[in-house]
C-alpha cells in the first residue's frame, strides 16, 4: 500500500500525542505537513515535517496531502473541514464532529459529492474496558442488562483561560468528555427513546459547563453518563447492571497515558493493561469472579481508515455516526436548559 500523505491541522495534545504518533510510526501513512499557529511548539520528533500557518497555503504548496486530520479545537472543524473537503481531500476530525447538526449535515453532503472519505475520530471505541464491556453484554454473562453507567470523573479545582472553559460555541466538559460515552452508548444500544440532561458550572469562576448528567431512556432499560471536574474519589468507569450479574471496571485505558509520556504505539509496552486495575464480575451470590481488561489498540482505528482511502473498505466512525452524537449533545442541552425529557 502506498503511504497516504497526511497532514495534521493543530498540534495541541490531540495533534501530538492522538494523531502524529500512529501517522508517524505506521507504515500505511507519511506525516508530510502541520499546521499549527505558533511553530515553536513543534518538538524534536517532527523538527523535520514542514509546517504551516494555514490549511490554505497547505493546499497551495503540498497537493499531493491525501488526507487531512483536524484536532483543532471544536469551533474550528466546521470551516478548516469544509476547506479540506472542497479540495478533494480525505478528512478525520477529532471528536466532537462539530458544534451544530446543520454544520454536521453540510459536510456529509459536501463529502458525499466530493466523494472523499470522512471519518470521526472516536477512539474510545478502541479502549480495552469499553471493548471488555461490549463482549460481556453481548456474550449474554450478565443476562438481560437493564443498566448501564458510564463516568469520567477528575479533580480540576482551578479554572484555567482556555478556549475549552470558556463561554464560547462547543466548550465545556460535556462537547469534550460526553461525547466519548455517548458514542459508546450508541454502539452499544443504539439510539435512545428519550434523553435527560443535567448541565452545571460546579467550580468557582466556571464559565463553561464543568459537570454533566444524563439518562439516556431504552425500551431495554436506561443509559447513565456522567462526568465531572470536582470528583475526588474513584468512581468506576463502568458499571453494567444486569439479570444475571454485575460488571464494574474502574480506571481508564492506559493509551492515553502512554502517549503522552512519549511511548510510541510500535513500542513493546504500549497497551499493557495495568495488572491491577479493578475488574470484576459480580455474580447474584455475590460471588466475584476477576475479568482481564482486554487490550485495545488505536492503531485499529487509523488502519481501518488506510483500508477505506485506499481499498474502499467500510469507513471507521463515519460523518453520520460523529453526527449521532451532536444529535443528543443538542438535546441534552435542551434537555437540561428546559429542565424536561425530551423525545428523540
Amino acid at each position: 500500500m502506498k503511504p497516504i500523505k497526511t497532514a495534521i491541522i493543530g498540534y495541541g495534545l490531540s495533534g501530538s500525542k492522538f494523531h502524529a504518533p500512529f501517522i508517524q510510526d505506521m507504515k500505511e501513512f507519511e506525516l508530510s505537513a502541520i499546521v499549527v499557529r505558533n511553530p515553536e511548539k513543534i518538538h524534536a520528533g517532527v523538527q523535520d515535517i514542514p509546517v504551516y500557518e494555514s490549511i490554505e497555503k497547505v493546499l497551495e504548496e503540498k497537493p499531493e496531502i491525501e488526507l487531512v486530520i483536524i484536532s483543532t479545537p471544536t469551533p474550528t472543524h466546521y470551516s478548516i473541514a469544509k476547506t479540506a473537503i472542497q479540495a478533494g481531500k480525505h478528512l478525520i476530525v477529532e471528536k466532537p464532529f462539530v458544534v451544530t447538526i446543520e454544520e454536521g449535515e453540510e459536510l456529509i453532503a459536501l463529502a458525499k459529492e466530493h466523494n472523499t472519505v470522512l471519518s470521526v475520530y472516536q477512539n474510545r471505541r478502541w479502549d480495552g474496558d469499553y471493548l471488555t464491556v461490549k463482549d460481556l453484554i453481548d456474550s449474554g454473562r450478565l443476562g438481560n442488562v437493564h443498566t448501564i453507567e458510564m463516568n469520567w470523573d477528575r479533580y480540576r479545582k482551578e479554572v484555567r483561560d482556555r478556549w475549552k472553559e470558556n463561554d464560547i460555541p462547543g466548550s465545556g466538559v460535556f462537547y469534550d468528555i460526553a461525547p466519548h460515552m455517548l458514542d459508546q452508548a450508541l454502539c452499544l444500544w443504539g439510539e435512545p427513546s428519550a434523553i435527560y440532561g443535567n448541565l452545571q458550572k460546579q467550580r468557582e469562576g466556571a464559565k463553561a459547563t464543568d459537570y454533566f448528567h444524563v439518562v439516556l431512556e431504552y425500551e431495554k432499560g436506561s443509559i447513565l453518563i456522567r462526568g465531572g471536574t470536582l470528583v475526588a474519589a474513584q468512581t468506576p468507569r463502568f458499571a453494567i447492571h444486569g439479570s444475571e450479574g454485575s460488571y464494574i471496571v474502574c480506571g481508564h485505558d492506559p493509551q492515553e497515558a502512554q502517549l503522552q509520556a512519549g511511548i510510541m504505539p510500535n513500542d513493546e509496552e504500549y497497551g499493557k493493561r495495568d495488572e491491577n486495575r479493578v475488574s470484576l464480575l459480580v455474580k447474584p451470590d455475590g460471588t466475584k469472579e476477576r475479568i482481564e481488561v482486554a487490550i485495545g489498540h488505536y492503531a485499529d482505528y487509523f488502519k481501518q481508515v488506510a483500508d477505506a482511502i485506499r481499498e474502499g473498505s467500510e469507513v471507521p466512525v463515519t460523518g453520520e455516526e460523529g453526527l449521532a452524537v451532536i444529535r443528543l449533545i443538542e438535546a441534552g442541552i435542551e434537555s437540561a436548559k428546559e429542565k424536561k425529557i425530551v423525545i428523540n
